[in-house]
């Protein structure tokens, strides 16, 4: 988000992200640690009686103000690199490379593993994409 709206141009490096957090909590493997029912009793409690399914579909619409796609594209989109991962729970590849549509002239790399393992045996593959995006910015000289 902060690379889409950012005044600047700046390097914008989203590493084993989701275009939207209705991926993580409602499609990813974090739909299985919600407390759906604990929510559902949440708005009942405020007079809203809703099913599990109109509960998921409420977090859906609230979370839905997240998705990055919908923000205007950064400033220099030649500087995002998206490092994501083959095997990762949390953020399918559709969601990864819906980021890279949205976002014409961005990057995506990637690393074998899951949300964790990608992190510990990949490090070098996020310095380096760090390194990378930064080198992509077009540095003014400064008057002073």
């Amino acid at each position: 988000m902060v690379g889409a709206l950012h005044p600047t141009p700046v390097a914008t490096l989203p590493f084993l992200s989701p275009h939207s957090a209705v991926v993580a909590f409602c499609e990813g493997i974090l739909k299985h640690g919600t407390a759906w029912e604990a929510l559902r009793e949440d708005l009942a409690a405020q007079k809203a009686v809703m099913t599990l399914e109109e509960v998921r579909e409420r977090m859906r619409n609230v979370l839905s103000l997240t998705d990055v796609t919908r923000f205007p594209i950064p400033k220099n989109p030649n500087a995002v690199i998206f490092v994501a991962a083959t095997d990762d729970g949390y953020i399918p590849k559709h969601s990864v490379l819906e980021l890279q549509k949205a976002w014409p002239g961005s990057e995506v790399r990637w690393v074998t593993g899951g949300h964790v393992s990608s992190f510990l045996l990949h490090n070098g593959e996020f310095r380096k994409a760090i390194v990378d995006g930064l080198d992509r910015l077009q540095w003014k000289e400064s008057p002073l």
